[in-house]
């Protein structure tokens, strides 16, 4: 199957925020959306009750991604249907930490979904494929790697890990799969922010003005309709990584900062 006409896409973490836009995109372009949830079910299926109420297509699987043989269950699951044409590693594990307060509970739990789950969904969507059918997988960063600040300790730590996970599958799958990346900076609120701290934080950045949901799509859209394009991160954080903050750019219009 050519990977650049629309087939079928799973997107992990899809029933809210950022993976609930890149699904109603994927959809609106035609493709067939999985949408992964864990303990999002009822918005999930309001999820698809809309795709598929604008004429898309959908159908939603549930799993604990910090479960290695439920990550193996759901490669299969959504390969029942058919072969896939893409996967997105959107779901992903935020707690904060720093270096002094770091556990290696917290890191485990954090690995074990930010880095061991899209591995395992990775190499098994590469196994399951058939032998000429060519596939995309797109990992969800974070801009804040191109821009270190010891904000967020082991949850960057266990995105460090996906973008070397990234390159590696890029070099071994290929040409079966196109592996890439999307690293945005503050898209949408997070941590507790209120609205006013949201929109004050998202300036913080050299351009003034922070990533917007639209662009994360138009650049999934990109990504996978570039059949020469794999091994590589697309940033998008106005700017930010270019003069770093001392701190998480969440925390910088926040008063406790």
């Amino acid at each position: 199957m050519n990977e650049t006409q629309p087939g079928r896409i799973l997107i992990t973490g899809a029933a809210r925020r950022l993976g609930a836009e890149l699904a109603l995109a994927a959809a609106e372009d035609g493709m067939q959306v999985i949408l992964h949830c864990n303990q999002s079910r009822d918005a999930a299926e309001g999820l698809a009750e809309k795709i598929t109420a604008a004429g898309g297509q959908a159908e939603i699987l549930s799993a604990d991604l910090a479960d290695a043989a439920a990550c193996e269950q759901l490669m299969e699951a959504a390969f029942a249907g058919g072969p896939l044409t893409g996967l997105i590693n959107n779901a992903s594990l935020f707690r904060y930490d720093r270096a002094d307060d770091f556990t290696a509970a917290g890191l485990a739990a954090h690995i074990a979904v930010n880095l061991t789950a899209p591995a395992i969904l990775t190499a098994q969507m590469a196994r399951r494929l058939p032998e000429t059918d060519r596939a995309c997988v797109i990992n969800m960063l974070d801009a804040k790697l191109f821009g270190m600040n010891p904000d967020y300790f082991t949850y960057t730590l266990s995105k460090a890990a996906l973008q070397a996970m990234g390159q590696m599958t890029a070099q071994n799958f290929a040409p079966k799969l196109r592996v890439n990346a999307i690293a945005p900076g503050i898209t949408l609120p997070s941590g507790g922010q209120t609205q006013e701290e949201f929109e004050e934080a998202h300036k913080h950045n050299l351009l003034g003005e922070g990533a917007k949901t639209a662009e994360i799509v138009a650049a999934m859209r990109l990504i996978l309709t570039s059949p020469s394009m794999t091994g590589h991160v697309i940033v998008l954080d106005g700017g930010a990584h270019l003069s770093p903050p001392a701190r998480d750019v969440a925390f910088l219009a926040t008063k406790s900062s």
